[in-house]
């Protein structure tokens, strides 16, 4: 009996070791390790940014906001990558209208008051340990406080505008691709480039006297991570982005204003895992 229990105790350890050895070797021998130590990490940010608002007549505006943003990131083994992001703004103000009738107050559309973006990728290890290549498609919903959608929730009561709707509701329902290139100088410093390309759907049901604020959107950006000590990663990113109205204002809404375009940056700080 005691050979028995030893015999057993000899083939797990064996076993043990086997599967830890094999384990091991798995992790070292995927393609993707040594970009996984950037891109497996979670994140906490602060981002501002500025744009330009415009209308039918040609009439603009411009704007800042300040804004929180969160998120998670994971590249697999076998190369699947997924990245959610979440931003919430916390502050907004218009400034230079060339519209009398303007005053600081959200008058056109900023995607960013309120995002929930996710984008599902497949990385090629271009340049092994150096070079990434990830075709992905995004989908999002993204709060849409706009003046179309503003202007189709007030009511005239005693002469004076009032809100008769909780315009949260109202919403950009996104979808589209985008392509991602990221290049890893070392075990600290990651630097990337991302091309996206969205169509922002108006899906706040604006009456039949407002055509909808549905937009395509590109957007181009560029940043870097820096793995500054153990798992505490820092992040640092700037943006461009352009948007196009994808229909024609009605008569009872061309005094409105409507994104144009915007450029921001954004700093985080994560952990990696």
């Amino acid at each position: 009996m005691r050979k028995f229990i030893i015999g057993i105790g000899f083939s797990l350890i064996s076993g043990l070791t086997f599967a830890d050895t094999y384990t091991n070797l798995t992790a070292e021998s995927s393609e993707y390790t040594s970009f996984q130590s950037f891109d497996n990490q979670f994140y906490l940010g602060f981002g501002v940014n500025s744009g330009n608002l415009t209308n039918s007549y040609q009439q603009s505006s411009k704007y800042a906001t300040n804004y929180v943003s969160f998120g998670i990131e994971r590249l697999f083994d076998m190369g699947l990558w997924l990245r959610f992001d979440g931003s919430l703004m916390t502050y907004y103000t218009n400034k230079g209208s060339s519209n009398p009738n303007a005053t600081d107050a959200p008058l056109g559309q900023d995607p960013a008051i309120g995002d929930l973006n996710v984008k599902v990728g497949y990385a090629f290890n271009a340049i092994p340990d150096k070079l990434l290549v990830t075709p992905y498609a995004v989908i999002g919903r993204n709060t849409n406080l706009t003046s179309n959608a503003l202007n189709n929730n007030m009511s005239n009561s005693g002469g004076v505008n009032v809100l008769t709707a909780n315009v949260t509701q109202d919403y950009f329902l996104s979808g589209g691709v985008g392509g991602r290139v990221e290049y890893r100088l070392d075990n600290t410093f990651d630097f990337y480039f991302d091309q996206s390309m969205v169509y922002n759907s108006d899906r706040s049901q604006p009456n039949s006297n407002y055509t909808p604020a549905s937009n395509y959107q590109l957007v181009s950006t560029i940043g870097a991570k820096f793995n500054v000590w153990q798992d505490l990663q820092l992040g640092l990113q700037a943006y461009y982005q352009y948007n196009q109205l994808s229909g024609v204002a009605s008569q009872d809404q061309q005094y409105q204003f409507y994104q144009k375009n915007q450029m921001g940056a954004l700093a985080s700080i994560g952990l990696t895992y």
